[in-house]
């Protein structure tokens, strides 16, 4: 697989409006005037999408305003490293995107390890969809085979995050092609005006995003088993295990009584019928977790992906 490089990495801190909303009174161990809600992807992206789904639900079940920022680069770790570093009092939090907060740790002088952060608990999921351009060529899985294989290395394929190489490999392989990959970091918002200006001849993201931009973008293929509601008609494959799932974690040593406090707020936040609807519309599955049950998923994660 070759790799060429299109585009770097921004980094953007964008403050969201603070307001004062009076909610149900926190522990006494969690005394936060307001929250910084780390987004470690460019405005449009998922996780971006996810944070601000949320962020009325947290405020009303934490009593403070939640405040959106930007941290982006490095498939998701200048964002994590920032996490990372922040005071473990439960009055920052961020996205967590898994393989990309495993894969992005295995990077040179990032600072920190995946199994270091506080896991608050994951709320949604989406399989992998391979997407083309709408004037693409190649509108089916079939064409889209054929023509790697008539141009072996010359099709192009955008994905983002730090484990954006590894899902296309994959999938290369499952297919027998060979593509170019082009590394794309600032997440999905930088990476569909691409697809929409037909620079590239394919992307590799959530099945979600494959929704979001039917008016740009056409899937051709789905990761796993079954066929995604909203992609009705796209072919799937079960030797394609691409799943990304996104949550929120803290600080590492963020006391057990404030991680316990915000996953209450965050299932109280992602449970709002609004909330659960979006989601089930975008494309996604969601979750509902305690704190043991997002610790364990984690762990099966990071010992997958850590080898």
């Amino acid at each position: 697989m070759k790799i060429s490089h299109l585009m770097k990495g921004i980094t953007v801190s964008v403050f969201g409006a603070a307001m004062l909303l009076t909610g149900t009174t926190a522990n006494a161990a969690w005394e936060c005037k307001e929250v910084t809600f780390i987004v470690p992807y460019a405005p449009g992206g998922g996780s971006d999408q996810m944070a601000r789904r949320l962020q009325p639900g947290l405020e009303e079940a934490l009593g403070v305003s939640v405040n959106i920022v930007y941290k982006t680069g490095g498939g998701g770790a200048v964002g994590f490293s920032e996490l990372h570093r922040s005071k473990p009092d439960g009055c920052t939090i961020s996205n967590v995107v898994v393989p990309n907060v495993i894969i992005s740790s295995q990077g040179d002088g990032v600072g920190y390890k995946p199994d270091d952060f506080a896991y608050i608990g994951m709320t949604e999921s989406s399989p992998g969809a391979l997407m083309v351009p709408q004037d693409s060529p190649y509108q089916t899985i079939e064409a889209f085979i054929a023509g790697a294989k008539e141009k072996p290395g010359m099709l192009t394929v955008a994905g983002t995050g730090g484990s954006g190489a590894d899902r296309w490999a994959q999938l290369e392989e499952v297919l027998g092609i060979e593509t170019t990959y082009v590394p794309v970091s600032g997440g999905v918002g930088k990476m569909m005006p691409m697809l929409a200006g037909s620079h590239i001849d394919g992307a590799t993201t959530g099945a979600n995003h494959a929704t979001k931009h039917k008016s740009i973008v056409n899937a051709i293929l789905v990761a796993g088993e079954n066929e995604v509601e909203t992609l009705p008609g796209v072919p799937t494959s079960p030797e394609w295990a691409y799943v990304i799932t996104w949550g929120i974690m803290a600080p590492p040593g963020t006391p057990a009584d404030i991680v316990e406090e915000l996953n209450a707020a965050l299932n109280s936040a992602a449970s709002q019928p609004e909330v659960r609807d979006a989601l089930i519309n975008g494309g996604y599955v969601t979750h509902n977790q305690t704190v043991e049950e997002v610790n364990a998923f984690m762990a099966r994660e990071i010992a997958k992906l850590s080898n």
